[in-house]
């Protein structure tokens, strides 16, 4: 078993509690609801990376007032200790992720949602596979949106679960890890 793979870790649910969109689609409800309603309209037609861009524009992400998974930071620090390479890679617009990155300072390198392309669910695994030429991985992820990338990944590794979601993992044949949620 190759213990050098690279590692894939979402971030919203998995190492922070909060979704950093809906955190960034409420502030510019309260900011800017006319601008808003805007987006929301040309959202119809442009999709979701579009609204995803322009609600993360002008958010500064909380660092300070999130809620972190102590259990999934844990494990990342173990797994870098064993010279494996982490990524960071989400649903989130690159604007929040790359606020959490620079403030971590922990991953390798960072990926979200941007250029038309949602980073969620099989986009991921189209995105690790054709724009990072990478085919063996892990994945540390936490929804139900995680389960196509597990489809293809040679460990899957979990946190904050839903009991529904658990019992679809415990389906696959693949190796499991669950790292118990400790949020604070």
């Amino acid at each position: 078993m190759n213990e050098n793979r690279i590692l894939f870790v979402d971030l919203d649910g998995t190492l922070i509690k909060e979704d950093l969109s809906k955190l960034a689609f409420i502030y510019c409800l309260k900011r800017h609801p006319i601008k808003l309603i805007i987006y929301l309209l040309i959202f119809i037609i442009k999709g979701k990376p579009y609204l995803k861009e322009k609600i993360s524009n002008k958010f500064i992400v909380p660092i300070n007032k999130l809620t972190f998974n102590k259990s999934a930071f844990d494990y990342i620090r173990e797994v870098k200790n064993r010279h494996r390479v982490v990524y960071l890679i989400s649903g989130s617009h690159q604007i929040l992720v790359d606020q959490i990155d620079k403030y971590f300072k922990i991953f390798f390198e960072s990926f979200g949602t941007k250029n038309n392309f949602n980073m969620v669910g099989s986009n991921k695994v189209k995105f690790i596979n054709e724009k990072l030429n990478i085919i063996e991985f892990d994945y540390f992820g936490n929804s139900n949106k995680d389960l196509p990338i597990w489809k293809y990944c040679k460990k899957i590794i979990y946190t904050n679960a839903s009991t529904n979601l658990k019992k679809k993992i415990n389906l696959s044949n693949l190796n499991k890890i669950e790292i118990k949620e400790n949020f604070n």
